[in-house]
């Protein structure tokens, strides 16, 4: 069941005005210790307590998932319960991307024996599509991806990229994909115009930086700039889905001289 690892554990345990953290922290702190029973316990109870609750059922499918993951005899079972709570966080709040991007990812990543349902995936598309148009083409493009269509991904991005030239999130995933074909230069271009745009929650433009710094080891070049972008990274403040401090300082020391 290893399609259920969609980055959910860390970049879904967000602050939110309404959640109780102190329940959200004792499910975090059972998932990093792998207590997942101690988990499912806990999160049951919230949704028995709070049912019209969106985060508490969103969570629930995270819970299930790593139950899903870790489970043989009983994982078809615990990809139902996954798949029953995002659905039950997106009927709650529609409105949300976290909830219905969790569920675009169920929806594209599980087997149809678990839940996976293309025809589904392309229908939260069109939703995160009507809520904030440069997300739900971003949703198109890791669906095309996931799909190894990988021409039609990148036209798509140049699009979006041509009608949004200053959206931070466009040009760090454009920037990634540079240095990860070791065009550098492209890449240093892409960062460094990421870290001046605009995104919808700020996190991209901090992301620039740590990656511009990221590039210079990488290509042993502007060195002076990646140490500049690293620091001003190191003093911003950091998202959860970010990278963390020490390697930011790790690859600061290896800019020093």
């Amino acid at each position: 069941m290893k399609w259920l690892v969609f980055v959910l554990i860390i970049g879904c345990f967000v602050p939110g005005a309404y959640a109780d953290e102190s329940i959200k922290e004792t499910i975090q702190q059972q998932l990093s210790a792998e207590r997942l029973d101690d988990a499912e316990d806990t999160v049951e109870d919230w949704v028995k307590n709070e049912p019209e609750n969106a985060e508490a059922w969103h969570i629930r499918g995270i819970v299930m998932a790593q139950q899903a993951q870790d489970s043989f005899f009983s994982a078809l079972s615990y990809a139902g319960k996954s798949v029953d709570s995002f659905e039950k966080a997106v009927e709650l709040e529609p409105g949300s991307l976290e909830y219905r991007t969790a569920l675009l990812q169920f929806y594209m990543m599980a087997p149809s024996i678990a839940g996976g349902d293309d025809e589904k995936a392309l229908a939260q598309i069109e939703a995160i599509k009507e809520i904030d148009a440069v997300e739900g083409a971003f949703a198109r493009v890791k669906y095309l991806q996931h799909h190894e269509k990988e021409e039609q991904a990148r036209k798509l991005v140049n699009e979006i990229l041509a009608e949004h030239p200053n959206n931070a999130d466009v040009l760090v995933y454009l920037g990634f994909q540079e240095q990860k074909d070791g065009n550098y230069e492209k890449a240093f271009s892409f960062f460094e115009q990421a870290a001046e745009g605009e995104s919808r929650k700020g996190e991209a433009s901090v992301m620039a930086l740590y990656q511009f710094g990221k590039t210079s080891v990488l290509a042993e070049e502007h060195l002076d700039k990646g140490i500049v972008a690293l620091q001003q990274y190191l003093d911003a403040e950091l998202p959860d889905s970010a990278p963390k401090a020490h390697w930011a300082n790790f690859r600061l020391a290896n800019c020093l001289p």
